[in-house]
C-alpha cells in the first residue's frame, strides 16, 4: 500500500525486539546483538521507552516545591522526552543503516518493563534483547530493574547484555 508506514515482516524469519534508550549500555547492547546474533533474515524493532509517564505530564503543571505552577515545566519535558527520541531515533537508524539491518524503531509507552513485554508481544517478537546499568543489588531491590523484569515476564528469550570491566 502506498503511504503506508507499516512494514512487510511476512518475509523475515525472526523478529528481534531490542530495548534502547540514550546510554551507553544500550548501544553495547546493540553491538553485542550485531556482533553474536544477526542474521540478514531478522527484522530488528528498536524499542525505546521514556522515563516520562502520562502522570509526569499532568503533575508537572501541579505546583511545584515553591507553590508555583509549572506549565513550563511540562513544556520542559515534552521538549525534553522529543530531543530523546529524535537521538535515539538518529543514533540508532544510523547504526542499523551501517550494519544493512532491516528493522524498524519504535517508542513503548508506560513503565519501561511492561512497554517492552507489550511491544514484544504486539509485534510477534521472537527474542528479546536488552542491556543492563549493573545496579548493585541494593539499588535493585528499592528501585526495580528494567532487564530482571524483562526476564521474569517475557514469553520469548530474553539476552541481557552485561558490558564487562574488561570491556569498558
Amino acid at each position: 500500500m502506498a503511504g503506508d508506514k507499516r512494514h512487510d515482516m511476512s518475509s523475515f524469519h525472526h523478529i528481534v525486539l531490542l530495548a534502547a534508550d540514550n546510554t551507553e549500555f544500550s548501544e553495547y547492547a546493540f553491538n553485542w546483538y550485531k556482533d553474536y546474533i544477526h542474521r540478514p533474515e531478522n527484522f530488528v524493532i528498536i524499542l525505546h521507552c521514556t522515563d516520562h509517564q502520562a502522570e509526569d505530564f499532568r503533575d508537572a503543571s501541579s505546583k511545584d516545591a515553591s507553590g508555583k505552577k509549572g506549565p513550563g515545566r511540562t513544556a520542559k519535558m515534552f521538549k525534553e522526552y522529543t530531543e530523546a527520541l529524535r537521538c535515539i531515533e538518529e543514533k540508532f537508524g544510523t547504526l542499523m543503516a551501517n550494519a544493512g539491518m532491516h528493522g524498524k524503531i519504535r517508542k513503548g509507552n508506560g513503565k519501561p518493563g511492561e512497554a517492552i513485554i507489550q511491544a514484544a508481544a504486539e509485534e510477534g517478537a521472537s527474542m528479546i534483547v536488552t542491556g543492563t546499568r549493573g545496579l548493585s543489588k541494593l539499588k535493585r531491590t528499592f528501585l526495580g530493574s528494567v532487564s530482571d523484569y524483562v526476564a521474569h515476564h517475557s514469553p520469548v528469550p530474553v539476552i541481557i547484555c552485561r558490558r564487562s570491566e574488561r570491556s569498558t
